[in-house]
């Protein structure tokens, strides 16, 4: 069955007159691009808003600031739209729809996106079904965000950490044992397997185990920051003592 025609009646509507609510920070070479294509062959696509009733705005931006940008510095005024009957809340995720849909964002950009849709009450599988990552995927990102885990996060954004061990790190007792296993891991000194037999040989070292012996040492609370090479050290003692006591 062919879709209707006209569905949604193409206008000429005022630069001056659109709201934007969620503006974002262009990128000045995209921006360029965006001119340049313009300026060649002309707006391929109009913008989306929706009608709104405020004393200098008569609508809101869904999707298109890019293309206002461009025309705004090209000196024109008008630009053609489409209107849309929709709320807020629906205008917000039809935004966020066509900008992953259209470019998939930079890591920071994304891990912005998924707090503000938490914000808004979306659930986990409303958000994975926007951008297209998994479930499991979102609730991951959430719980670092939820946890505050800057430095995890900022570790995943850069590549330099995969997601699932920055869920684990986060799980550790405290932000020192973050940070050597960290460490450890951005030296190549552990492997992955190796992680949460790791993490809890820190987490007991922290919170002490009432000066229990196990694994050829006291528990106890530390008196300085352990090194990567420290902890290493420490786990492969403890391999060799289990060994020796079972062998």
């Amino acid at each position: 069955m062919l879709p209707e025609k006209n569905e949604f009646p193409i206008i000429q509507i005022e630069i001056a007159k659109i709201k934007f609510l969620n503006p974002r920070t262009r990128n000045k070479v995209v921006h360029e691009e965006i001119k340049e294509s313009i300026k060649k062959r002309g707006l391929s696509k109009p913008i989306s808003v929706r009608a709104i009733d405020e004393d200098d705005f008569k609508y809101a931006l869904i999707c298109g600031q890019g293309r206002i940008e461009a025309l705004v510095a090209l000196g024109e005024t008008i630009i053609p739209a489409i209107i849309r009957d929709v709320s807020e809340e629906d205008a917000y995720v039809m935004s966020l729809v066509e900008n992953i849909a259209r470019r998939r964002p930079r890591s920071n950009e994304l891990l912005q996106v998924i707090k503000d849709m938490k914000i808004r009450g979306l659930s986990d599988s409303e958000i994975s079904e926007i951008t297209g990552y998994s479930s499991n995927w979102v609730s991951s990102i959430n719980m670092l965000l939820d946890k505050g885990e800057h430095k995890l996060l900022s570790a995943v954004e850069r590549g330099n950490l995969p997601l699932y061990l920055a869920v684990q790190f986060a799980r550790c007792e405290t932000e020192e044992a973050q940070d050597i296993l960290t460490e450890a891991y951005d030296k190549k000194l552990i492997k992955s397997r190796d992680i949460i037999k790791i993490k809890h040989i820190l987490n007991q070292r922290t919170v002490g185990n009432k000066g229990a012996k196990a694994a050829g040492f006291y528990y106890h609370k530390p008196s300085k920051r352990m090194t990567a090479e420290e902890l290493i050290e420490l786990y492969e003692n403890s391999i060799a003592e289990h060994k020796s006591v079972y062998n």
